[in-house]
């Protein structure tokens, strides 16, 4: 009898074991990827890390640290590969660019995916595609590419007079979203600007909003209008628009576009709470919340927008140093 149950503990001692390893071996499916750079008050120098912040926990956890070369370092966290996607200055023949590199936690390997960029805006993996926003070496224009993790292949979506604004994913649907502006119309409105000279009388180029599949062969306008679409966001059928009249103009509050992609309608409401920073926001995974960067109370930082409540909670404040970019992300 005895041994029998020290046989059934032993056996309940295992399982226990297993399901921790199995726990702390699963992926979060709900987080938000932060990037952070931190001066060195002994040596001067600049490191970055990305931060995961479990949306479920509520729990934050570091996963990887690089050194400060890009002109503006980004970081990506994909929860379920266990790859850090981050950039980094490199040569390029006489020039400067940043590149984007991956980083496996599990194995400690780092390779450089792309050797030709000048800058950039975004990165998002998604399992075999690493989706970015980067300007080509050679290009005037922020362009959508794609990386096949598979085969390394490169492939960008658009024409030389396309910028992309901003960029979402829907990993459910395989789709991305983009913002977009003709580069000849913005420069064209540089330059011909009406009204009293120094006063600001830019007109907005038009800014369209596309569905393009992961394959970039099949793209959908879904709206335009004249204004700043700096962030664009998604929860199940519906895409959201943060817009603008004026570049930076935390005096008018921004408009936002809700697009029902069945039904193919919008509605139009105003943004009456505090001013979301350019491009870093997402929806939680129940359409409750939206996580962003915002400056509120006179302290920048990732905060939470209850937007059942109406309240605003901190999520990480920047005491010192800088959030580079954020990304929210919801696997199921």
């Amino acid at each position: 009898m005895e041994k029998r149950f020290l046989f059934i503990i032993a056996i309940v001692l295992v399982c226990i074991v297993v399901l921790t390893i199995i726990g702390r071996d699963s992926p979060i499916n709900n987080y938000i990827s932060i990037t952070t750079s931190q001066e060195d008050i002994d040596t001067g120098k600049i490191s970055t890390k990305i931060i995961v912040y479990d949306i479920i926990t509520k729990t934050t956890e570091e996963v990887f640290q690089f050194e400060y070369s890009a002109q503006y370092p980004l970081g990506f966290y994909d929860a379920k590969s266990k790859s850090v996607y981050f950039t980094k200055r490199i040569s390029i023949g006489e020039n400067l660019g940043d590149n984007i590199f991956v980083f496996d936690t599990k194995f400690s390997q780092e390779k450089q995916l792309t050797n030709d960029l000048f800058a950039v805006n975004y990165i998002i993996s998604d399992g075999a595609k690493v989706f970015f926003v980067g300007r080509p070496n050679g290009s005037q224009v922020l362009k959508l590419g794609v990386i096949d993790s598979k085969t390394n292949s490169i492939s960008y979506w658009g024409d030389e007079d396309t910028n992309v604004e901003a960029i979402a994913i829907d990993r459910k649907q395989k789709k991305v979203i983009v913002s977009t502006y003709s580069e000849t119309e913005r420069v064209y409105n540089v330059t011909h600007q009406d009204g009293p000279v120094g006063q600001d009388n830019f007109k907005m180029p038009i800014h369209t909003v596309y569905e393009i599949d992961y394959s970039f062969e099949n793209t959908s306008k879904l709206f335009e209008e004249s204004l700043w679409i700096r962030t664009v966001m998604i929860h199940d059928s519906d895409i959201y628009a943060l817009c603008d009249r004026n570049y930076n103009n935390s005096s008018e509050p921004s408009t936002l576009y809700r697009y029902n992609r069945i039904k193919k309608v919008i509605e139009i409401s105003e943004w009456n709470t505090y001013r979301l920073q350019v491009g870093d926001a997402g929806y939680s995974s129940d359409g409750q919340h939206i996580f962003s960067i915002s400056f509120i109370d006179n302290q920048r930082g990732v905060y939470d927008f209850d937007l059942i409540t109406g309240e605003v909670y901190p999520i990480m404040i920047q005491t010192s140093g800088f959030i580079n970019n954020i990304q929210v992300v919801n696997f199921k």
